[in-house]
């Protein structure tokens, strides 16, 4: 019998499970390109894990696409008309949209890669704490997850 608010065991069928390749929610290694097209296919799911790499190319994808669209809305603002107008005002708007998609997709991607860690996903909260809260968040990114299953694997 379990504790009072302790997950129960985790029952995996027989065999040889260890050796059975993850999937992505399972904290898997992603390529680039698969980091990129599971984390949007998977942008709302909080439960699972997300493996280092799956958590950093995606924020490289998200550093990409900030810097993109920070340039193309700086040439909307500034280009062709003194003040720029309509064009910098729906630059601005798409701007805002695409961040804040990128940002709960981001957020959900954080959480897996916590309880990839074996950690739960309200950590993140501790990036409120000035100073020390984002340098431990960043500690527990570059953490290395729990191998073999932990209690958030699906």
């Amino acid at each position: 019998m379990s504790a009072p608010g302790s997950y129960p065991p985790a029952q995996y069928p027989p065999g040889d499970s260890a050796t059975a390749p993850l999937l992505y929610l399972e904290g898997a290694p992603a390529s680039f390109g698969e980091a990129v097209t599971q984390a949007f296919r998977n942008g709302f799911v909080y439960r699972g894990r997300a493996s280092r790499s799956a958590f950093w190319w995606f924020g490289l994808f998200q550093g990409i696409v900030i810097i993109a669209l920070e340039v193309i809305s700086l040439a909307a603002s500034t280009g062709g008309n003194r003040g720029g107008g309509a064009a910098g005002t729906i630059a601005g708007l798409i701007f805002i949209l695409v961040m804040i998609y990128l940002t709960l997709v981001g957020l959900a991607l954080l959480v897996r890669r916590l309880h990839d860690t074996d950690t739960s996903g309200w950590w993140m909260l501790i990036s409120f704490v000035p100073f020390v809260g984002p340098i431990a968040l960043l500690v527990f990114t570059l953490l290395r997850g729990t191998p073999g299953p932990n209690r958030y694997r699906p």
